[in-house]
């Protein structure tokens, strides 16, 4: 916005952003309302974002999903990524955590059976099938807090 007489409300809202440790991520993590987004590459190789409802499980991000693309990149042991976000607009703050790695499909019958007596309970039809579970290794965070 160069010359709109801006750039100096641009500026001190730039330094209001704070950047999150692991810790405060993970708290956001277990507190941000359990949707969140999962960027994979589908088969044709362009980025595709789809919605999740997951819950935090030792150390992972933890979610369901049905045969598709989700599921086909991880199989393809691909990179994913994870983002949950909250925002209030008219008070121009907010926060939003990003989760990098690579998903595996939780295999232990004993874990299965703990996940499936859990909290999650996924929105579609047949995705129970298919624990994802991703580690919180490559995590961070940011927020811009009210003004």
């Amino acid at each position: 916005m160069t010359g709109t007489g801006d750039d100096s409300q641009l500026n001190a809202d730039a330094q209001r952003l704070e950047m999150l440790d692991h810790d405060e991520c993970v708290s956001l993590l277990r507190h941000g309302g359990y949707l969140g987004r999962v960027a994979v590459l589908a088969d044709d190789g362009r980025p595709v974002i789809l919605p999740v409802n997951y819950t935090i499980d030792e150390e992972a991000v933890v979610f369901c999903t049905a045969a598709g693309t989700k599921l086909d990149a991880i199989l393809g042991g691909a990179d994913l990524a994870f983002e949950v976000d909250a925002n209030r607009p008219l008070h121009h703050s907010g926060w939003s955590v990003l989760v990098r790695g690579v998903a595996e499909i939780v295999t232990d019958r004993a874990a299965v059976a703990r996940l499936q007596a859990g909290p999650l309970r996924p929105w579609v039809k047949g995705a129970m099938t298919n624990w994802i579970r991703l580690p919180l290794d490559e995590i961070s965070g940011r927020r811009l807090p009210e003004i």
